[in-house]
């Protein structure tokens, strides 16, 4: 009976380690990046304070491929914020064409004031960042 139960064990043990391959056919993501934001849609450009507003960042990636990542929001001071949106590459085969997809990101301001808000466009011929540039006055 011993025998018995560590040959069973010995076949399973072996069966696990067979069973156990690579496997690259799945899509993994092979790099991060930041892409540029065509357009926003503000819906208010003057607003209450305390209260919150959904802003959408839209970028265009090649089809099958690529798509929204993230964002990066990052408070340069009190009024002025700086946004990013991210996209991923994948091992894929691109598609032919392209789609607009984005993010969105919701403001809530905590003063009152006029905010500024640089939406990240790429790079210039020179190599310097370039903003589209919106502004939201809180009352």
């Amino acid at each position: 009976m011993k025998n018995v139960f560590i040959l069973s064990m010995l076949t399973l043990f072996s069966a696990l380690v067979v069973s156990c391959k690579d496997n690259d056919d799945y899509t993994e993501i092979t790099n991060v990046y930041a892409s540029k934001i065509d357009s926003v849609q503000i819906p208010m450009d003057t607003m209450a304070l305390g209260v919150t507003q959904e802003m959408k960042l839209y970028s265009t990636f090649t089809k099958a491929c690529e798509g929204i990542y993230s964002y990066d929001y990052q408070y340069t001071n009190d009024s002025v914020r700086t946004v990013a949106n991210f996209a991923y590459k994948t091992n894929d085969v691109c598609g032919d064409g392209t789609y607009v997809d984005g993010s969105r990101v919701n403001f809530k301001p905590t003063k009152t004031g006029t905010y500024t808000f640089k939406f990240w466009t790429g790079k210039d011929t020179a190599g310097t960042n370039t903003f589209l540039e919106k502004k939201v006055v809180v009352e």
